[in-house]
Order: structure tokens, then sequence, then C-alpha cells
């Protein structure tokens, strides 16, 4: 065939607990074309590394050491800097934050970190019972923590569970000192509030070591990558969370190997008409960006790199035109989900991931089928919806449990039709599969208490519901076509059933009043016996979503960017400010974690996969039933 070599690689930051399918995705496609390609996982490989106790310490001595000098130079050079703060620059903004957050954490005394760290305003006592961890205490725990999580019998404790996640909590923010106020977390990487992500910041972050806590690492790992001849390297960006961690390795790889560098995935597709303005990311980042859905292109791309086709035929590829501005490739062809090659994990090490057993992604189909509601972004760049057989679908997922023996799913699609699952659970049971799955879900009356019970029966744990409010009128705005009078009744059929359900919601839709918003979070709160689960957020006007085609008309008053390349704009709206819809959802979020805090998660974000494994072992009653004789649940951020 060819002797190219191709090396996809995932960056960081996204969660450790399994792999994302993204670069499993297109390397099935590729090897099935006959490709020679290897996957890295560098996210994991991350998170491996700076959670050890070595590294740690290492970070803490940085860490005050910065402070020092900080303390030394900043309170002389700004003596008002409260009364003066906002006349600054960004930049010395962001290094007087850095000395805050540094002086907030490290201050305090060497040998107490206080408990409250963990649960705002908690008393409850920690672990073995002591009210204080010192700094070296969580270093020291934290190699323990890690293994507590890939365990297959401490994991099922639940005590030692959440005490491992909340040690891992803190270390990570030990892990992130020295290059504050920019911060790792479990799910989530945040920059400075003040450095907007223009492509001048995103550059800029991108080779500063006083803020870029992955240099180091990616540059120790590019010269690895260097002695093993890639002819290109595909970099994939599925989020935010990623722009700084993609780009930082991707300058690298591309200074320091003779490869080919390229980037892509959803981030780069929403934001593609941000990139053709700036053609300098293709003097040190990037030979290509690739945009919209990746399995037909990537196969462009390694033919284009072969030698047989020219840049201007891979399907969605950004390149330099030559002439100082940007070309774009032609649009895919629209895929057939039958016809893809299954995701390839081969030569991943599944005992890397901080989990005791692989909760793999799947994907049945393409696009949304319902595609209308008006605050969603998912539908830029994607295909009209198509969706695998479900004969098809269940081969691969037998195939995954004879290849790499797992059984345990999460569902990546948007939704996934009612009628279609019990076609599909009929399937996993005439097949006899063990299997266990989670998944979003629309309130849809397609979900018959007969269909829900044969979804459990085939291994459906997890059902994650579109609430969204109460209020019917906004359900009408938003264009959920969902009825409003019905979802309940179904969520308590889904419990009846055997699942766990989760009920995201959103605070602060534009017209939303302060009563219909405690309407909805009373409906959270009052209906605990079988809403499980609840993930709020406050509303956020996305840059691609649909309701930007009639901002006006949907209560959108006014907005503007946070950065060219921030796909969520300031904004102001008719009904409930910004900064007042983060305030309700953070104070929900407190109230309703201090009302359940002997619970195992009230509030889920990225927990989903523990969240499974657990209602596999001892089912809805057990766990929903649990409750522990102290505050077990972790605070938000």
């Amino acid at each position: 065939m060819t002797d190219l070599k191709l090396l996809l690689v995932y960056p960081p930051q996204w969660i450790p607990t399994s792999p994302f399918l993204s670069v499993p995705l297109l390397a099935g496609q590729l090897r099935r074309a006959g490709f020679d390609v290897e996957t890295l996982d560098l996210n994991v490989r991350f998170y491996n590394h700076i959670l050890t106790a070595d590294h740690l310490e290492c970070c803490l001595s940085r860490a005050r050491e910065i402070y020092d000098g900080l303390r030394m130079t900043l309170p002389e050079k700004y003596p008002d800097a409260a009364a003066r703060f906002d006349t600054f620059t960004p930049e010395v903004k962001t290094e007087l934050l850095r000395y805050r957050k540094l002086d907030a954490f490290l201050s305090r005394s060497s040998s107490e970190l206080e408990r409250a760290s963990f649960f705002a305003g908690n008393t409850a006592r920690f672990g073995s019972g002591d009210d204080f961890l010192s700094l070296d205490e969580i270093i020291e725990r934290t190699e323990p923590a890690c293994a507590v999580l890939r365990d297959k019998t401490d994991f099922y404790d639940p005590e030692k569970l959440f005490d491992a996640k909340m040690i891992i909590q803190e270390a990570l923010k030990i892990a992130s000192l020295p290059y504050a106020p920019n911060e790792l977390i479990w799910d989530n990487y945040f920059c400075s509030p003040f450095l907007p992500m223009d492509w001048v910041n995103i550059d800029r972050l991108c080779r500063d070591p006083r803020y870029n806590m992955y240099i180091g690492f990616f540059e120790r790992a590019a010269a690895e990558i260097a002695g093993k001849g890639f002819d290109g390297v595909c970099v994939s960006v599925p989020d935010l969370s990623q722009i700084i961690g993609a780009f930082t390795i991707a300058r690298i790889l591309k200074e320091k190997t003779g490869a080919k560098v390229y980037i892509g995935g959803n981030y780069i597709t929403q934001n593609k008409k941000d990139f053709i303005r700036h053609p300098e990311v293709f003097l040190d980042y990037a030979d290509g960006l690739m945009t919209g859905d990746g399995e037909l292109s990537m196969i462009r791309l390694a033919e284009h790199l072969s030698g047989d086709r020219p840049a201007s035929d891979v399907y969605g590829m950004l390149f330099p035109n030559g002439s100082g501005g940007v070309s774009e490739g032609p649009e895919a062809p629209k895929l057939s989900m039958n016809e893809l090659a299954p995701a390839d994990f081969d030569g991943y090490d599944f005992s890397l991931y901080y989990s005791p057993e692989v909760v793999m992604p799947f994907q049945f189909s393409k696009g949304c089928y319902w595609g209308k509601c008006a605050f969603c972004d998912y539908y830029y760049g994607q295909q009209c919806f198509d969706i695998k057989d479900v004969g098809r679908a269940c081969d691969e997922m037998e195939h995954y449990g004879k290849r790499y023996g797992v059984t345990h799913f999460l569902f990546i699609d948007e939704a996934i039709p009612p009628s279609y699952y019990g076609r599909l659970a009929r399937e996993i049971l005439d097949r006899g599969m063990k299997v266990s799955y989670y998944s979003f879900a629309r309130l849809e009356r397609g979900f018959t208490p007969e269909t829900l019970r044969l979804m459990h029966e085939s291994g459906c744990r997890i059902l994650m519901w579109g609430y969204e409010c109460s209020a019917p009128r906004l359900l009408k705005m938003m264009n959920k076509g969902i009825d409003a009078e019905t979802r309940l009744d179904i969520m308590r059929a889904s419990h009846e059933a055997g699942i766990w359900n989760n009920a995201l919601f959103i605070i602060g839709y534009p017209t939303e009043t302060p009563e219909e918003i405690e309407t909805t979070l009373s409906v959270i709160k009052n209906n605990r016996d079988f809403i499980n689960s609840c993930t709020p957020s406050n509303f956020s006007l996305k840059k691609n979503a649909v309701i930007m085609e009639n901002a006006e008309e949907n209560g959108v008053l006014s907005y503007s960017p946070k950065g060219e390349f921030y796909t969520v704009y300031a904004d102001e709206i008719v009904g409930i400010s910004q900064e007042r819809r983060r305030d309700i959802r953070r104070q929900f979020h407190l109230d309703f974690i201090t009302e359940n805090r002997d619970r195992l998660w009230p509030v889920v974000y990225s927990d989903f996969d523990n969240t499974l494994l657990y209602l596999e072992r001892y089912g809805l009653d057990r766990v929903a039933g649990y409750r522990s004789t102290r505050a077990i649940c972790p605070m938000f951020r």
C-alpha cells in the first residue's frame, strides 16, 4: 500500500476515566484503508505524570519560590492594586491574580489545609478523623488515591472512592499552582479570565512556560515521537478545554519532528471562520486545519501525504494558499454510519485510565434526529441525521467485548429515538449480550413504561434527560419539541424500571422570570424519589447556536465576544443577567449538595462512568438509597 506513517494524538484536557472516541474512530477508518497508524492519548498520560508524589513535591516547591518572589515585588510595585485594579492591563491583572491565588493557598499554615477546601462551610471530619490535611499529607496520599480509582475492590467502597477523589481534587490544585491563575482540574482547564481567547493570547499561552503546565512534558514526548519517523501527526481538539494543550503540542511537534502537523476536531469546526482570518496559524502550529466530520477527510489527508492527492482535494481542510491567505477543501459527502469501520482501540493501555473497568464510548449516529433546539450549537458543521442499523451496532459492541473485554458503554449521541432504543434493547436481549450502558435522551412519549423496562433489561442504567425548565412557554421558545406535561411521568416510569434519572436543566434562559426559575428548582428538589441526580447549567449564548439566527426575537438584546476563539458570548438578555444566572446556579448547587451531602452523586458533571459501574454492581435502589455517616459528596469547584 504505502510506507506512510501517521500518528493520531489526543491532548489534554479531558476527563481521564476512559478513552475519548475521536482518535480510535479515525484510526479505524485509516487502518481499514491500509494506512500505518499509531495512537497516543497524551491526556491520560499527562494526568499519570502529574499525579505523582515526586511531581507534586516539585510543583509545591516551585510555587513557594514564585510566591516568595511575587510577595517581595508586587506589593511595592502596585501598593494600591485593589483600588486601581480595573485600570491595569490584562497582563498585570493576570499577574496580580497569580499572586492572589498563590497567597490564598500557601499563606495558610503549611501543616493545615482546612477541610473546608473540600466542603464549603462543612465541618465534617475527613477520612480517619482529621479535621485538617497538610499539603504534605495530600501529596503522600495522592498515589494511593489514584490506586483506589483503579482497584476492582476499593473502587466499589464509596467511602474510599469519595475520599480518593477529594485527595485528587486537591492534588490537582497543587499541580496547577506554579502556573496560576491557569488551572487544570478533573474535568476542565481554565486560563486567566483577563486574557480573552484571541489568537495573540492563545499564541502567548502556548509558548509561555510561566503559565503553560504542558510544555516540559510535551517536549519530552516530542523527543520520543521524533525518533519514530512519522510522516504526519494529527491532533484532535473536540473542546475549548483542550485548545492550549492541543496547540502547544502541535507547535512543539512541528518544531522538533520532521512530520507534517494537522489539527482538527469539533472545536476547529466551530471556529473555522476565525481561523481563516489567521493564516499565521500555519507558520508555527499546523500545516492544515481539519474541519467537519473527519472519517472521510482523514483518508484523503493520508492520500495527500502519500503524494496521491493535492491539498485542495482534502475534504474540509484549511491550508495556506501561498499568497498569504487560506484555502479550503471541498465539503465532504454525507457519511453512511453503516459503512464506517468500528473504532479501533488497538494499542491503548486501559490500565492508565482512572477506572477499574473501562466504559467505552460508542456512537450510533451522526447529526441529531431532532436538530431544532434553539440553544444548541451541536448541529453546526454536522451532517443531517444518519444512524447505524441495530444489527450493525450490536455486531460492533460484541466485537469490542471479544477484542477488548469491554462490556460497559457510554452512548455519546446527542439523542437516540425511543423507537430505535426499543429495537436495540430487543436485539441485545435476543443475542444474550451482557452489557451495561448510559445515554442522553429526550423526554418523548415514545419512552413508554414497556420500552423503559426493556431498556433496563438490556443493560440501560442511566438516562440523562434534557428537562431544561418547567415553563411550557420557555420549552416552546427553545423549540424543544416535547410535551411538558408528560416529562415527570416518563422519568417516574424510568425510575420504576430501574434506571437512574439525571435531569439536565438551564437557569436563566432569555425572558425567564425568577418565579419560573424557582419552579424548575423546586421540581428538582421535590422529586428526589425519582430524579436521582441533576446537572444544572446557566444559560450561555453560544456563537453558533440556532438562537443566533433570530437572536432579538428570542430575547437577546445584545452580545459581544469574550475572545474570537471563545465559543460563548457575553450577553444581555431580556430576563436574568449573566452574572446573576451564574450566582443562582452556584447557590442552587451549594444548597443541593449541602442537603444531600451524605448521598452518592446528587449533582453530576463528569462522574457518569463511575455511577454506571456502581449501578451495574449494586443496582438502583442500593446506590440511590446509600447514606454515609458523614459528608461524602465533594463540593463543586
